[in-house]
């Protein structure tokens, strides 16, 4: 069997959760694009049990932490406002330093190189923005990219912190095509597969 790698990204959403009750605000849902890369990483904590001198056995406790840093070819008002948490009037920002960037939740795809996509949702993320960066024109236009890392938060009741599906794997076609939008915390409810596959 071939081997199946990643050549596309796209679709990138993002919306607030509530603070009373961590739900997804549906109605701040916004579509970024201009996404260019997003890049995971994670840390995982593991200790080594020891006898006889030497290691008997390595106990692995998963996920320790993470971040997805994304670069975008840039950021409207808007789409700053949401992910910061600075108020937006009249399409100006006063970056506010008492202000704290609210819990996210994230989704992207990415395009296999069999034609069909992978999905990603990442329940609850918070976002560091890294600066902006201004050029003057040369011989040639450079375009500043602007580079937002996200700290990714597990979520408390389940520890789930990343769900993933893969569009010629998964039966269940009405999760795949929500799937950007509702922002997954979980894998589909079983009934709801066995619906699908009728």
């Amino acid at each position: 069997m071939a081997k199946i790698g990643q050549i596309g990204l796209s679709g990138l959403h993002l919306a607030k959760r509530k603070d009373t009750t961590n739900e997804v605000d549906t109605a701040t849902t916004i579509s970024v694009a201009g996404l260019v890369t997003a890049e995971v990483e994670i840390e995982t904590v593991s200790e080594n049990i020891y006898a006889d001198d030497v290691v008997a056995e390595v106990i692995a406790s998963g996920f320790s932490s993470g971040t997805v840093t994304m670069e975008l070819l840039g950021l409207s008002m808007e789409e700053y406002a949401l992910i910061s948490g600075q108020e937006i009037v009249d399409g100006v920002v006063a970056d506010n330093s008492n202000v704290l960037s609210p819990v996210l939740a994230m989704t992207f795809k990415s395009q296999k190189s069999n034609g069909t996509y992978r999905y990603v949702s990442l329940p609850q993320v918070k976002a560091n923005i890294k600066g902006e960066s201004f050029t003057t024109k040369e011989d040639g236009v450079e375009i500043a990219n602007v580079e937002i890392e996200f700290s990714i938060i597990p979520m408390a009741e389940t520890g789930i912190w990343r769900v993933r599906a893969d569009q010629d794997a998964c039966k269940n076609t009405e999760f795949l095509n929500t799937f950007l939008t509702t922002f997954p915390e979980n894998v589909p409810a079983p009934l709801e597969m066995l619906k699908t596959k009728k």
